[in-house]
């Protein structure tokens, strides 16, 4: 679910109340949890928030974090323990499953966890999965470090799981070290608590009756292989570790994967978005809008890692096949003229049931640009000279505050100073400290609504934007209003558009990977200047371009529309 970049929608400080909410939660959910583990998996003093976010695939997300690192997240009101939790509490929130060390890196690539990389006891029978329900929060560790490496739901039940003979989709996995959700956080390495097994006896005790008896007999077989009395168990276990990983991930050459992933997309754009195309269509664009939108959102096609290398190459090979007819209308510009929808391969051709999403044209993903995450922005106070009377005592000079913490220190102000009006407590009476904060040169005014007194207060403050972007635990503070990013049109030689593109270096967003993924998009060249009436640079694309770079900054980069300076000029031309 966390193995590409997420938007992060919103990022707010906890309220004390929420966060006895979350530790009544946690307690809900897992019974055998003591108050000892909810302070030190929630410290009373700790800075806490709840992150809101919306994944690759458009699923809401709310993750809680503690000190820098996740602690939960919660999926349609479910709640699920991230790894940096169980490392903090370890074998005492859900059942474990133990797989190979060679199996865990397949983990952040998307994959899932099957049957035959679950070691298991063959002789317990029905009992070699546990006594699980279907849809049950479990976490995978490995044979050598018994720490959590992933979250996960269980496909099937225990017993289905005994039944289908090592065959199929073990755990669903929706987290793991080493996803985007886990950068999040700062981004360790997990504890060493020692191969599975090899727990005190004080540990075994704090797991739940149900879940200790196959924890300990499902993660045991690595320690007995080890016994003297088995001379053959290393081999034996190294052939079932062989095996195991093999059966969970399928080992092909590389370019052959993305043959067949380049061919799987080609045919499923037929089926899909290019059912009803209009012919003919330039090969580029049948590329960038229905082959590469047909890529499942857990994949990258990259044609240049196939064997054809190049676009012409493999359409070439489908012209030989008579699938397609390829022809030249304008000198070197190539267009498809023809398909052929009755074609076998076409015909026989069947979408992956597991392969969810919209068959909707969208941008191309280029290279690195999924790794871009958009900084947490969040509009803030300072307390400068004229406040500072106000705040004398909590805050000093420069102190940087959101509303929120201001509304609840004016509140705490006029309780302690017994300010609010007795017959309407809508008003607040000024003291001399409120009165020169608030008040103009010459006003006299005895008194303020709440709200007219929070606006003047906020008024009176030095605006300040705190960035936090990922993977940097230091925030940067922005003096004043934030630069956004700023579209505008101009005109060249010849009365030729071109759409400029500035204060991106704002927002840590590469120049380079910017100014291709126009290009691709809009096939438009690109250029980076230096800016002649600012400091940075401009990225520069031909054309007159507003709508698809103000969508490109917003739907990909996830940068707040109210960050954007100029994208509302496409629409205001339109109207009119």
């Amino acid at each position: 679910m966390f193995n590409k970049p997420f938007r992060v929608k919103s990022n707010t400080p906890i309220k004390g109340s929420e966060r006895k909410k979350l530790k009544a939660e946690l307690q809900k959910c897992y019974p055998t949890i003591t108050e000892e583990d909810l302070v030190l998996a929630i410290p009373n003093k700790e800075e806490m928030s709840v992150m809101k976010i919306e994944t690759h695939g458009g699923e809401v997300v709310t993750a809680h974090v503690v000190g820098k690192k996740p602690i939960v997240f919660h999926i349609r009101d479910k709640l699920y323990p991230t790894v940096y939790l169980l490392w903090i509490l370890p074998n005492k929130l859900v059942h474990y499953f133990t797989t190979w060390n060679e199996v865990v890196p397949k983990f952040s690539n998307g994959a899932d966890l099957m049957l035959p990389g679950i070691i298991i006891k063959e002789e317990l029978g029905l009992r070699a999965y546990g006594r699980l329900n279907k849809g049950v929060t479990v976490a995978i560790n490995s044979n050598t470090n018994s720490a959590a490496v992933a979250v996960g739901n269980t496909a099937l039940s225990s017993e289905d799981m005994y039944m289908a003979g090592r065959r199929g989709r073990g755990v669903e996995i929706l987290h793991c070290i080493g996803d985007f959700l886990w950068q999040v956080g700062t981004k360790e390495s997990p504890p060493d608590l020692g191969p599975p097994g090899c727990q005190s006896d004080a540990d075994r005790k704090e797991i739940p009756p149900q879940e200790a008896t196959a924890s300990t007999e499902e993660q045991t077989e690595t320690s007995e292989t080890k016994q003297p009395d088995a001379p053959d168990a290393n081999h034996e276990s190294l052939s079932e570790a062989k095996e195991s990983t093999e059966a969970v991930v399928e080992q092909k050459n590389p370019q052959e994967t993305m043959d067949d992933l380049l061919n799987y997309c080609f045919f499923k754009a037929l089926k899909t978005t290019a059912k009803k195309i209009e012919l003919p269509v330039l090969t580029s664009n049948f590329y960038r809008l229905h082959i590469v939108p047909s890529c499942p959102s857990e994949k990258t096609l990259d044609i240049k890692k196939s064997s054809y290398k190049k676009l012409s190459k493999f359409l070439d090979v489908l012209t030989k096949e008579g699938v397609i007819e390829v022809k030249e209308f304008t000198k070197g510009v190539e267009s498809i003229s023809a398909i052929r929808y009755d074609h076998e391969r076409v015909r026989s051709f069947r979408v992956d049931i597991n392969d969810k999403q919209d068959h909707q044209p969208v941008l191309e993903k280029v290279g690195e640009m999924e790794k871009y995450l958009p900084p947490v922005i969040t509009r803030m106070y300072a307390v400068n000279a004229v406040c500072l009377p106000l705040f004398t005592g909590t805050y000093r000079k420069g102190s940087n505050l959101t509303t929120q913490q201001i509304r609840q220190y004016l509140t705490e102000y006029v309780r302690a100073n017994q300010l609010q009006s007795a017959t309407n407590p809508s008003q607040v009476t000024l003291d001399p400290i409120l009165s020169d904060v608030v008040l103009k040169k010459g006003e006299v005014v005895p008194s303020l609504s709440w709200e007219e007194l929070m606006n003047r207060i906020l008024t009176k403050l030095s605006t300040v934007y705190e960035m936090i972007f990922p993977h940097q635990t230091a925030p940067v503070i922005v003096k004043g209003e934030l630069e956004p990013v700023e579209i505008t049109t101009a005109s060249r030689a010849g009365n030729k558009k071109v759409t400029l593109i500035s204060g991106l270096e704002t927002y840590r967003i590469d120049l380079d990977e910017f100014a291709h993924r126009c290009q691709v998009g809009v096939a438009a060249s690109t250029t980076i200047t230096n800016s002649p009436a600012k400091k940075g640079q401009v990225v520069l694309v031909q054309g007159n371009q507003i709508g698809f770079v103000g969508n490109l900054l917003i739907d990909e980069y996830g940068i707040p529309k109210q960050f954007i300076q100029g994208f509302d000029l496409k629409k205001a031309k339109s109207k009119k």
